[in-house]
Order: C-alpha cells, then sequence, then structure tokens
C-alpha cells in the first residue's frame, strides 16, 4: 500500500490535520494547544492531531481531552526530527515510545482508541518506512492541501488562507501546524477558513471517516 495523499472525491469531505501536538499544556489556559482546543470546540469540527510522543509526555491530559473532544490521533514520532535520517530500529522504538505515551495518557479515559494513522516528522518518507509502519498497524499519510506554514520561513498567513480556499477539493487532506511559531497562526488561519469553506459545500472530519468515504 502506498502512501496516502488525499480521500475519495466523490462527497465534498476535508480532512483537517494538525502536526506536532501538544505545543503546550493545560497550564496555559487559553494559549497554545487549550486555545486550538477550544477554537476546534467553538468551531464544531473534529481534526486528526498528529502527536510527537515527547510532547505528549510533557504536557499530560492534552491527547485525552482531544480524544474526549471527538478528535482522532495520529503518531508523528516521538521527537521532531527528520524521521526518514533513522534506520529500521530506532525508528519502531520513536513509533512505538509515542504509542505508548499516547495510550498512558488515555489511560484515565478507560478508552481503547486504535492508533490508525503515522505521519513522519519532517515530512518526507521512503518505501522501507512505509513497510516498518505497516508492521505496527498504521497507514502513512501525507496530505493535498499544505501551506507551508511549517517552514521557518513561512508564507504570509493571507497566502496561506488564500491558498487553502483556492485549492481546497473534495478528498483533500489539509496540514497545518501546532508548534509554539505556528501555532498562533494556525488559529487565525482555522478562524478564517473554516466557516468559508462550510459556506462553499465542505464538512470537516476525521481521516478515518474521510478515508472509509467513496
Amino acid at each position: 500500500m502506498a502512501a496516502i495523499f488525499k480521500g475519495p472525491s466523490e462527497r465534498p469531505l476535508v480532512a483537517l490535520t494538525i502536526d506536532d501536538f501538544p505545543s503546550s499544556g493545560a497550564d496555559k489556559p487559553g494559549a497554545g494547544s487549550m486555545a486550538l482546543l477550544d477554537l476546534l470546540l467553538e468551531l464544531a469540527i473534529p481534526s486528526t492531531l498528529f502527536a510527537i510522543g515527547e510532547r505528549v509526555y510533557n504536557h499530560p491530559g492534552m491527547a485525552a481531552r482531544a480524544i474526549q473532544e471527538g478528535h482522532e490521533l495520529g503518531n508523528h514520532m516521538k521527537r521532531d526530527e527528520w524521521s526518514f535520517t533513522l534506520g529500521r530500529e530506532p525508528f519502531l522504538k520513536q513509533l512505538d515510545d509515542t504509542a505508548e505515551g499516547i495510550r498512558s495518557d488515555l489511560a484515565s479515559t478507560a478508552q481503547n482508541v486504535p492508533l490508525r494513522w503515522f505521519r513522519p516528522s519532517g515530512g518526507w518518507y521512503h518505501p522501507p518506512m512505509e513497510t516498518w509502519v505497516r508492521s505496527r498497524g498504521y497507514r502513512l499519510v501525507m496530505g493535498s492541501l499544505w501551506p507551508l506554514d511549517g517552514l521557518a520561513i513561512a508564507p504570509p498567513e493571507r497566502a496561506q488562507r488564500w491558498f487553502i480556499q483556492q485549492f481546497v477539493h473534495p478528498g483533500a487532506i489539509i496540514v497545518l501546524h501546532d508548534t509554539q511559531a505556528a501555532n498562533p497562526a494556525t488559529l487565525r488561519t482555522l478562524q478564517a477558513v473554516v466557516p468559508a469553506l462550510q459556506q462553499g459545500g465542505f464538512r470537516f472530519v476525521t481521516l478515518s471517516e474521510l478515508l472509509t468515504q467513496g
């Protein structure tokens, strides 16, 4: 199975995915990842949050809150580094450590939530990586609508919003980021883009719902 870049195009569904979750924890109400989850709750849309393992450990309760509020979690490796530079064993260790961290955080919710989706940290992959993640039950998911907000020098926010609205398509997988640097722009982008896409007839769903349509 090849990497997934988009979902089926028969229906006007889009999946919002957010990398590098969580950038901060419950000790920062009204800011960072808490503000992100608050906004998603206000907008009443689900997302798929690709979590970094060490950030899940450092910010307990954030993964659990996300699940309780209807989002799903993906595996984005243990550290924010280039996944494609890792050999098989260190790669699988980071993958497994992240899964364990997520499951530990969810233990208080008494939910057995499957982890289906993987996105490589750094955004690059190679064929062996697909085999490695399949051996752990994941599908490798990239995206079809990335406004380059995760770059060190990102495009202006107005350009990012224009890009999403101009090129949105049925089955789109949108990629935004929840790093400390990108989080404020992500919030502003979502506030502008989500209502506009909904007015255009698009409905936001999780990756799991998007990829079982068709």
